[in-house]
């Protein structure tokens, strides 16, 4: 058995899709035997930052001049790592400073780096447009501040990257990232293993849908402008025209669900369309609902279609064939086997296929079967964890 590090700044399984992953990765290698440390930078650990009994080291990050955040988290990080890391037969991290720092301490490709978004990438907005909505003096240097502090993200994460063994999880983000920091793929350097899912607690509910039964659908996600919700909501109002009953469920909370609420009223859909916040037992809500929806513009992986399909639903996502998109729905989702892949961002397609599973439940009910089926043979914990045991 192994003793596993893995290393991220904030943990807790509610704060999003890379602490989820964490825990579930934790539960499965605990579930194997291993022994697991969590290393974390945040000063109060919430009650679901991992399983019980697992140890957290949490590390202190000083941070004396702000414009070189990056590179004094990165000083002294690998200075507390120093003599933290030796004992671990296996390190993983799934952030590019602790990655660097957990390099700099144990050597190059001795730290598997988990990677999620760049991190610069969310900074590309150009500088003349920052300088432009700058205002005064103050506004000025911030903008000049946070330019510096993305290329010296930039700078550090492709180091990271160059540093460690490298896991995506899908391919469609392995390219991106490799493109962005302009580098070449390299077999024994970069890997792609998807996420899993837990197929015990996301099972198959009882609901079968009748004929002339209301469809019901779910979305579930953060609410923000790339998540698309707006078609979908768009689309119930096309259905609804033609006389198709269906219900729109959203689960999940954020800025962005004012706008949707609004979006909601103005096509008077308020009966078809039910806003619940962010739930914890979601896998009961997958449960209660015959199809998944999630349009994404910008998804790295996207776990709730694999939860989905876990529950035996149908998923409707967008392709990236086109290029137009970020997203990996087509390295989840099969076209016509259990689910729909949207070619265009458009809500009068996505009514297509909505319309298509309300008048054949027999199609509804085997695209389901089928969704459940891959869920469980592809996107497991334990094929995940075990992929990434080999790698050192």
């Amino acid at each position: 058995m192994a003793k596993v590090a893995i290393l991220y700044e904030n943990l807790g399984r509610s704060r999003g899709g890379i602490e989820a992953w964490i825990y579930h990765v934790t539960e499965e290698l605990m579930n194997q035997g291993h022994e697991v440390t969590l290393f974390n930078i945040q000063e109060n650990t919430p009650s679901d930052a991992a399983p019980t009994n697992v140890k957290i080291v949490t590390l202190k990050s000083h941070t004396k001049l702000k414009i070189i955040d990056f590179y004094s988290q990165v000083l002294s990080l690998s200075k507390q790592l120093r003599h933290k890391l030796t004992e671990f037969d296996k390190v993983w991290t799934r952030s590019f400073v602790i990655a660097w720092a957990a390099s700099k301490v144990l050597g190059k490709n001795k730290v598997v780096y988990i990677n999620a978004a760049p991190y610069s990438f969310y900074g590309q907005l150009p500088f003349r447009v920052k300088v432009n909505r700058a205002k005064g003096m103050i506004g000025m240097l911030k903008a000049i501040s946070s330019e510096i502090s993305i290329e010296i993200a930039y700078s550090i994460e492709r180091k990271a990257i160059l540093r460690c063994k490298n896991v995506y999880l899908s391919y469609a983000r392995m390219n991106e990232t490799l493109q962005f920091f302009k580098l070449q793929a390299n077999k024994s350097n970069y890997f792609v293993i998807p996420a899993g899912v837990n197929t015990s607690r996301f099972v198959p509910g009882n609901l079968i849908k009748s004929e002339n039964e209301v469809l019901k659908i779910i979305t579930v996600c953060r609410l923000a402008p790339d998540k698309n919700i707006q078609c979908i909501i768009k689309a119930v109002r096309i259905l609804s025209d033609k006389g198709i009953p269906v219900v729109l469920t959203i689960a999940g909370e954020g800025a962005y669900g004012i706008t949707l609420n609004n979006l909601v009223c103005e096509l008077a859909i308020r009966d078809k369309v039910h806003m619940v916040g962010r739930q914890e037992n979601i896998e009961k809500w997958y449960r209660e609902n015959h199809v998944f929806v999630l349009p994404s513009l910008y998804e790295g992986f996207g776990s709730v279609y694999v939860e989905a399909m876990s529950c035996g639903l149908p998923c409707i996502a967008i392709s990236n064939k086109s290029k137009q998109y970020s997203v990996a729905a087509d390295e989840i989702i099969d076209d016509n086997v259990n689910g729909y892949l949207m070619q265009e961002n458009d809500p009068n397609e996505l009514s297509l296929y909505l319309s298509n599973l309300y008048f054949n439940n027999a199609l509804l009910q085997e695209l389901g079967r089928n969704a459940r089926k891959k869920a469980v043979e592809v996107f497991n914990w334990k094929k995940t964890v075990n992929k990434i045991l080999d790698l050192n």
